[in-house]
């Protein structure tokens, strides 16, 4: 082992890396690291003069390099990777091993690509911290390094949500290290699988940007005042009282045959209901504990009874503003990754609470059961199917519209509850899965399906809903009282602090206006080099990396969201190009200058357009 190897390669690590560098100084190999790292041994061995990284796992010794030369391996890699790299595209490797892969990659690819490495040991890692320098690498801006044993709980796909984006979706490339794959065989397959769903996250987002982004903007910028004077739901969720059931209301179709009965399940249970099913329940004369909404499209029609705008509602900054100005109860917001406002909040308040979800605003209820530590779980109104035809409760907005068969939207067959085919969709049989891997997840939850009618969800007890409050709605339960109790999101210094940040937007958008025109500048005087054929010069190249310099300062403005969502479908088409290149290299730079003049002057038109939500910050901030 050296010492001074070691050292060098931390303080490389620590300017970028200070997390991996923390918790390499406080790890203990006896109590810490990842369970696949309990059997393993790491260590080297020399090979004439050559230092190999090894490890054992029972009797079986693995080797990370080979035992000779290894630049034709690294060869043979490299060419079997891809046939052609696309302009600024990833390789995405699982192991780090001695570096020398992401290095090979590094001086082989083009300038413009990046690699991220995968490593799942920390025996491994440590050992080659010891062996072999790699301070080249940490310090590479190109290289970037996922430590997962830095992440444990989390998922690969959680992880990688904020590193794969929808530029990389079809031009990335994935590669193990030499028998990393052997040794880890089960982390492989999770991380495989976890950038594939990272992967789809990428498209799903930027398909969500695409149809709402401009109801994003325009919500969060009206909801604003909303969330300043909004409650914590961490908090009411650490007074919630054990052992209290849930019952989750949906609005599917067959929510109208026992709707009447949750009368009976008032007071002895936390009745969560669904922001679509509050009207229905409203007119059985049933107001809910608390309700949840997650969509941006919801407007008044869905508070049209007047009992239902005083319940407690969970809600995000991208809620339907016209419902949340209806609404007149105390609000509860959680995280919907919005990056702006989290900004503010994880630095000077408790972290907004994230709710999983798997797309519906019933995921989402679900979800909120949970964090107040219901064990028991009752779902009413979750058809997940186009149960008799109908898309909804007759009495809500969407169910009071009468729909024909052949115009039900995306129309699958799934399994009803006795066992006979059912009309479902995919975004239904979505929602189903969520469901059933939430509860496969959790031993201890038992969750019943009162329902009565709808696809069977896997993992539940199929129960009336009769029978079901009769069973586990058995104490006396008021939510009212916790709800008394309620904490402020924020003080009245914090929420003093949060009107000057809001405050700064106007700024931000025009620091943000004046590095595009900057930028766009400098892509005007590459396309005259590129044209008048002077790009071999180092005024070219220094106007390149301008470009990228001055663009990743722009994607990292604090605002820049808004500016995305306002773009909507514009980001998508261009984006799904930004990496096709030219067989010609004039071709190429004159495309590279088009793609960025094109992606910039809509960006410019985006800040045009956020312009009278400015007003609404000068009008209820004093901007």
């Amino acid at each position: 082992m050296s010492e001074e190897l070691y050292r060098k390669n931390i303080e490389s690590m620590r300017s970028r890396y200070e997390d991996i560098v923390l918790y390499l100084d406080s790890y203990c190999p006896e109590t810490d690291g990842p369970a696949s790292d309990k059997d393993i041994t790491a260590s080297v061995t020399d090979v004439c003069g050559k230092t190999v990284l090894i490890a054992y796992k029972g009797d079986t010794v693995y080797q990370f390099d080979s035992l000779y030369d290894s630049a034709p391996l690294l060869d043979l890699w490299f060419n079997g990777l891809k046939d052609e790299w696309e302009l600024g595209s990833k390789l995405f490797m699982f192991g780090l091993g001695n570096g020398m892969y992401a290095r090979k990659f590094l001086e082989s690819a083009r300038d413009d690509c990046s690699i991220v490495v995968h490593e799942p040991s920390v025996k491994i890692f440590r050992t080659a911290l010891e062996y072999f320098d790699m301070s080249d690498l940490f310090a590479n801006p190109r290289f970037r390094l996922v430590f997962f044993p830095l992440h444990a709980g989390n998922t690969v796909k959680s992880v990688y949500e904020d590193i794969m984006s929808f530029t990389d979706v079809g031009t990335y490339a994935g590669a193990n290290y030499l028998n990393y794959a052997d040794l880890f065989t089960d982390e492989c397959v999770a991380y495989i699988e976890g950038l594939g769903r990272a992967k789809s996250f990428a498209i799903a987002n930027q398909t969500v940007h695409d149809r709402f982004g401009g109801d994003y903007n325009r919500n969060v910028f009206n909801n604003l005042a909303f969330l300043r004077d909004s409650y914590s739901l961490k908090e009411l969720a650490a007074d919630m009282p054990e052992d209290i059931p849930a019952i989750v209301v949906a609005a599917g179709p067959s929510l109208d045959k026992n709707i009447k009965e949750l009368a009976r399940a008032k007071g002895k249970c936390i009745l969560i209901s669904t922001d679509t099913a509050m009207k229905p329940l409203s007119l059985a004369g049933i107001v809910p504990d608390i309700a949840a909404m997650a969509d941006g499209k919801k407007d008044e029609r869905y508070l049209s009874e007047a009992d239902s705008r005083q319940v407690p509602l969970v809600c995000t900054a991208k809620c339907g503003n016209e419902f949340l100005s209806l609404h007149t109860g105390k609000k509860f917001f959680f995280d919907d990754s919005c990056y702006h406002l989290n900004g503010f909040i994880d630095k000077n308040a408790e972290k907004l609470h994230f709710l999983a979800t798997g797309g519906s605003v019933a995921n989402t209820c679900f979800s909120l059961a949970r964090l107040f530590g219901c064990r028991r779980i009752i779902l009413v109104g979750q058809d997940l199917a186009y149960t008799g035809d109908k898309t909804h409760s007759a009495v809500t907005v969407r169910g009071e519209k009468k729909t024909a068969v052949a115009d039900l939207e995306n129309v699958e067959m799934d399994v009803d509850i006795n066992g006979d085919p059912i009309r479902s969709s995919r975004e239904f049989m979505l929602y189903r899965e969520w469901f059933e891997q939430k509860i496969d997840e959790d031993g201890d939850l038992d969750v019943v399906d009162a329902t009565e009618g709808g696809v069977r969800i896997r993992g539940t007890k199929l129960m009336t809903l009769r029978d079901a409050i009769d069973e586990y709605c058995t104490k006396d339960f008021d939510f009212s009282e916790t709800l008394k109790r309620a904490v402020p999101l924020f003080d009245e210094e914090t929420k003093k602090a949060f009107d000057a940040y809001v405050r700064q937007v106007p700024s931000h958008l025009g620091d943000l206006r004046r590095m595009i025109r900057e930028t766009a500048a400098d892509y005007s005087s590459m396309r005259h080099l590129v044209q008048t054929d002077n790009y071999h010069t180092s005024r070219m190249k220094k106007l390149y990396d301008d470009c990228r310099k001055k663009t990743e300062r722009i994607e990292s403005s604090p605002v820049i969201e808004y500016v995305h969502n306002q773009m909507q479908g514009k980001s998508s088409e261009l984006l799904s190009t930004v990496n096709k290149l030219e067989n010609d290299e004039k071709k190429e730079l004159l495309t590279v200058c088009d793609i960025g003049e094109n992606y910039l002057r809509d960006m410019s038109t985006a800040i045009d357009e956020l312009e009278p939500y400015m007003e609404i910050i000068k009008r209820e901030f004093g901007g």
